[in-house]
């Protein structure tokens, strides 16, 4: 159903999938009874019908741990997601049952384990937001448990690409949030896209803040928004490292700050020895605001404004106005590379027996490997998607 219905369908428009890498070597993994992790990008809503597919190609039965609003949308999803052995974690709540159920999987081994370590879809396919370290934590624990029988994770990149120039549709999505959100388009900006976007998501994120009770945040007159908005991003991090009684590490740049603070936040979570606080909610939202945030800050589009990044730039603003995924614009491809199995006993060697070092470079490991994976396949892409927005 997944490949002749989903993944074609109107919901996600996959016309050609592309794998490589690996793919013996998982095989053969399997063959010997390794316990399988799969770490993967969350560029879109549409990777579990794609790893599905990957994983119905490669002979793996697989489980997703997913978000728990993902079985609150539809009872007949929800039904069948719960059969393929899928489960839930509140990412923003208390994750204990969860994480203890995914190290179970693994122990078990009847199926291999797919987790997004990104935790959210940020709709930037080209660069990935900072990976949370439950997945490292999920697969030291699993490994101490199985005497003598490899846990190893797969690393896994995803790139999709656009196999039409969707201009059209984009261009109706945008003049649609704009008569939503009242805001009114310079003159000429229909022969000029980029700046048109831009213009629309400053105004978008303005209108965002201020429905969030952030207006504080604008007042700034003199300032252009990107600084306001970076400076409201810090005092969002300074406030919640004196929380958790983290150093302020402002010289380590938003990104990392961020990720600190999620990897505190999961340490505090997980922790069995004290009651769950639900303090910590609040400070985990703040800190997906926070990656949001920084996500309209950094020079995405701008620095390489594809079809790919354009399109994925007013999906972006639709759905933080919206609340809800869009619909795709035009057909597309994705391009998969498999990377070679990791074993986790290796890196706690390595750590000797430190398994907060361990759970660290696993992290930092798995980040650097996927995202040198998807540059590798943005090297290689030759679909109208990966070519330049012109001005008409």
């Amino acid at each position: 159903m997944n490949q002749r219905f989903f993944l074609p369908g109107p919901n996600h428009r996959i016309r050609e999938m592309l794998v490589d890498g690996a793919t013996d070597e998982i095989r053969e993994a399997i063959a010997k009874g390794e316990r399988l992790m799969f770490v993967i990008n969350h560029p879109t809503h549409s990777d579990p019908q794609v790893v599905t597919e990957l994983h119905r190609r490669l002979g793996v039965d697989s489980c997703f741990m997913a978000a728990y609003d993902v079985f609150l949308r539809h009872p007949v999803n929800a039904w069948v997601m719960q059969r393929m052995g899928n489960f839930s974690i509140d990412r923003e709540g208390s994750d204990r049952k969860a994480m203890a159920a995914a190290i179970d999987v693994l122990k078990k081994g009847e199926r291999a384990l797919n987790i997004f370590p990104e935790g959210n879809v940020f709709l930037m396919n080209d660069r990935l937001a900072p990976f949370l370290d439950g997945a490292a934590f999920i697969a030291i624990k699993a490994q101490a448990a199985l005497d003598g029988v490899p846990v190893k994770i797969v690393p896994i990149s995803m790139k999709y690409t656009h196999l039409t120039t969707p201009r059209e549709a984009v261009t109706r999505r945008m003049l649609d949030l704009g008569a939503r959100s009242e805001y009114v388009f310079p003159a000429g900006s229909s022969s000029d896209p980029i700046s048109a976007v831009m213009g629309m998501g400053r105004h978008m994120l303005a209108r965002y803040l201020r429905a969030h009770g952030h207006a504080d945040a604008l007042k700034m007159e003199d300032a252009s928004l990107y600084a306001v908005l970076g400076g409201f991003a810090d005092k969002l991090m300074d406030d919640l490292e004196g929380a958790l009684e983290l150093s302020a590490a402002k010289a380590a740049g938003l990104s990392d700050r961020i990720l600190k603070i999620r990897s505190r936040l999961h340490q505090l979570r997980t922790d069995r020895s004290a009651a769950p606080d639900p303090a910590f909610d609040g400070m985990a939202e703040r800190a997906i605001l926070a990656l949001r945030i920084h996500g309209y800050l950094s020079p995405y589009l701008i620095e390489r404004p594809t079809i790919d990044r354009y399109d994925e730039t007013v999906e972006r603003i639709a759905e933080d106005f919206h609340s809800k995924a869009m619909p795709r614009t035009g057909p597309r491809r994705v391009m998969i590379r498999v990377h070679p199995p990791v074993g986790v006993s290796d890196f706690i060697s390595a750590a000797g027996g430190n398994t907060r070092e361990a759970i660290s470079k696993i992290t930092q490991e798995m980040q650097q490997t996927i995202q040198k994976g998807i540059d590798a396949l943005n090297e290689s892409n030759d679909a109208l998607g990966a070519e330049i927005v012109r001005r008409s």
